[in-house]
């Protein structure tokens, strides 16, 4: 694309229900699959613990393979927007499917809920999602631009993470699981459709003949991208942190405070901040960068949890600590999937290879695995915390499995994550690769 072209209004929108279509599905996944299985299905802690992990060790296999078919992929609508199409009906069905196990004996519902939770995230999300996520860096070259896409899509997303929290426990009690699954998957399916029909894809590589670059050879170019190395561990640490946080929060106010109701309201209360804090993250990040700004996240969650963990009990310490914390995620959430496009330009400075698929097989791979190991981890942890999914109270050791969930182990990761991104920063030498990207394009053309 021409340098300093602007991206409308309306293909950013149209760009942001694309991810909201995704996370009619993710998000659904991680807010209520959990608790489904172990007060509605009655399926044990230790075996939904064990579903999700199994799952994600076939998921990081999968998640490369469809970034090098997305590299391989060649049609007149491009290589990532296709699958959109293609893979949009199929989310709906898995979906429902997913959120319908059958009454057929512990060991019958186990392997059932196994086969469909593997079936919608490593075969469909993955077909779609990872297209979608590679659509970004296909869209524009603008560093710019791309931050003011991935703010408007998280900004998207946020507003349904709270409808969602609001409407889903109540609507799951009238209409029942197969019931508001329905209607989220038809939701789901036309927000992938919209995408695929009003985004386009812009970005053309530079000559490399990346079509006839092998699955291996790939990812040799990738080993010897550093910072794929570093937002590979980034994607994996918070969608651990994520997954664990707000599959807990069901949890967290069943069982601390008996009202599930609040459940809607301290969503509410994260993700307003978030989503107001993303409105401002690209005038933030032209100041300070991405990578800094992400730093700082980190810091400021450890204070929002920190309190959570300080006033358990306390309503309004639950809700203060929920807002802080929404404005730390701000960062990650608007950031880190602009990062990778930003990666993806390294990556062909330092190699003369540009593989978008692949590169971009560390958003979905960081967020699958990362939210089934954190799933895991919320099954072992209150399996090992004794939870009983048919009690009305909870033993102490339940309470204190709910809280280590739901802040302890967040607060860990955002101190390790503090750790580890202190030792690099792609934004400074960002400047020097565009610049020699552009003169190794003109010279191309």
């Amino acid at each position: 694309m021409e340098k300093g072209q602007k991206i409308s209004i309306g293909e950013k929108l149209a760009f942001g229900a694309g991810d909201c279509g995704c996370n009619f599905v993710w998000n659904v996944l991680a807010l209520f699959m959990t608790i489904y299985y172990t007060d509605s299905v009655m399926i044990s802690a230790a075996a939904v613990g064990g579903i999700m992990l199994a799952s994600r060790i076939f998921d990081g296999i999968s998640d490369l393979v469809m970034g090098a078919i997305i590299d391989k992929t060649k049609t007149r609508w491009g290589k990532a927007r296709p699958w959109l199409l293609w893979m949009a009906p199929f989310m709906a069905i898995a979906l429902v499917l997913t959120f319908s196990v059958p009454d057929i004996g512990e060991t019958g519902k186990i392997i059932y809920a196994f086969c469909t939770y593997f079936f919608l995230t490593v075969v469909v999300y993955t077909a779609a999602n990872l297209p979608y996520n590679a659509l970004l860096s296909f869209i524009t070259d603008s560093q710019k631009e791309r931050t003011s896409l991935s703010s408007v899509r998280f900004f998207m997303v946020n507003l349904l993470v709270i409808a969602l929290a609001f409407i889903t426990p109540p609507a799951a009690k009238a209409l029942g699981w197969f019931g508001i699954t329905s209607i989220y998957g038809i939701i789901a399916m036309c927000c992938l459709l919209i995408t695929f029909f009003f985004c386009k894809e812009r970005v053309q590589p530079v000559a490399t003949k990346e079509e006839n670059i092998g699955f291996l050879k790939s990812l040799s170019y990738l080993v010897k991208n550093k910072y794929f190395i570093y937002l590979t561990i980034i994607f994996v640490m918070d969608y651990i942190m994520f997954a664990v946080n707000s599959s807990s929060g069901m949890y967290y106010v069943k069982y601390i405070f008996h009202d599930e109701n609040m459940f809607g309201v301290i969503t509410l209360f994260c993700n307003i901040p978030l989503m107001l804090s993303c409105l401002f993250f690209q005038v933030i990040a032209n100041k300070f960068g991405k990578w800094n700004c992400m730093i700082g996240g980190y810091v400021v969650m450890i204070i929002g949890f920190g309190i959570i963990a300080l006033f358990p009990d306390n309503y309004y310490c639950a809700l203060l600590g929920n807002v802080i914390a929404g404005i730390g995620r701000a960062p990650h959430n608007a950031g880190l999937f602009a990062l990778v496009a930003d990666v993806v330009d390294y990556g062909e400075w330092k190699t003369n290879k540009r593989i978008e698929g692949v590169t971009y097989s560390v958003t979905s791979f960081g967020m699958k695995v990362g939210g089934g190991v954190g799933g895991a981890i919320v099954g072992i942890v209150l399996a090992m915390g004794n939870y009983d999914g048919s009690a009305l109270i909870q033993s102490a050791s339940a309470i204190t499995a709910i809280m280590a969930i739901y802040v302890y182990i967040p607060i860990l990761i955002c101190v390790l994550g503090v750790i580890l991104m202190m030792t690099a920063n792609i934004d400074k030498v960002y400047p020097q690769v565009i610049r020699e990207l552009a003169i190794r394009r003109a010279k191309e053309n």
